[in-house]
């Protein structure tokens, strides 16, 4: 079986990548996503693309041109520092983990990070599959200020709220209207916005609303 060995990763705002090394070859992995999980997919591909004849760098160039997932991990620069990442596809417990870890590991403590999160579903199947894993891991990641937007997150605010160590804060607003008024109160320079999840409603309204006013 051929083998793909990753090395010397990296990762910012909008971007991720590495290098890439098979049988005495290399090549740079070069993506528009910010996140571990995709990284990793990515790199799998690429070592099946190989696998199957294609050259490393010839696999590896058609993944660096490839199209990011829409609305999964998509980072906007707007003013005054301040970023919007559109990850309203993730509804599932785990790609909003992957999310939440991937910005956290970029903003190592520059940036406040506040996150907006719909509902998200439970599949039982990784090592956050209950609220109250979710809810450790928003206060060990030390997530700022953290909105849980429509009646079926409610349970997701509760579990985060249950979190006494944490030094953020928690809100539960019942609509996209009310969440955007807080957050657009709240934000300042530098700050970093994740939208996520959904309310049965996609949150895509919020990511548009937000990014007119900071453009």
């Amino acid at each position: 079986m051929t083998t793909v060995d990753f090395h010397h990763e990296w990762m910012t705002w909008g971007r991720s990548g590495g290098v890439l090394s098979s049988h005495g070859h290399s090549a740079q992995l070069d993506i528009g996503v910010m996140s571990f999980q995709r990284r990793a997919e990515v790199v799998a591909e690429i070592e099946g693309e190989v696998a199957r004849g294609i050259s490393l760098k010839q696999a590896t160039d058609q993944a660096n041109q490839s199209p990011g997932v829409a609305h999964r991990s998509q980072v906007y620069s707007l003013s005054e520092g301040k970023y919007v990442i559109d990850d309203t596809a993730a509804v599932g417990a785990d790609s909003a983990v992957d999310t939440l870890k991937s910005v956290t590991s970029v903003a190592a403590g520059g940036k406040r990070i506040i996150a907006i999160t719909g509902a998200l579903s439970f599949d039982g199947e990784s090592d956050y599959d209950s609220l109250e894993a979710f809810g450790a891991l928003v206060v060990r990641l030390n997530i700022d200020l953290w909105f849980a937007v429509g009646p079926a997150a409610r349970s997701l605010f509760l579990s985060v709220g249950r979190e006494g160590s944490w030094a953020g804060e928690s809100q539960h607003c019942l609509d996209i209207d009310t969440a955007y008024d807080e957050v657009r109160a709240l934000i300042r320079p530098d700050d970093v916005v994740i939208v996520m999840g959904s309310t049965g409603e996609s949150l895509r309204p919020l990511v548009s609303r937000l990014m007119e006013d900071f453009s």
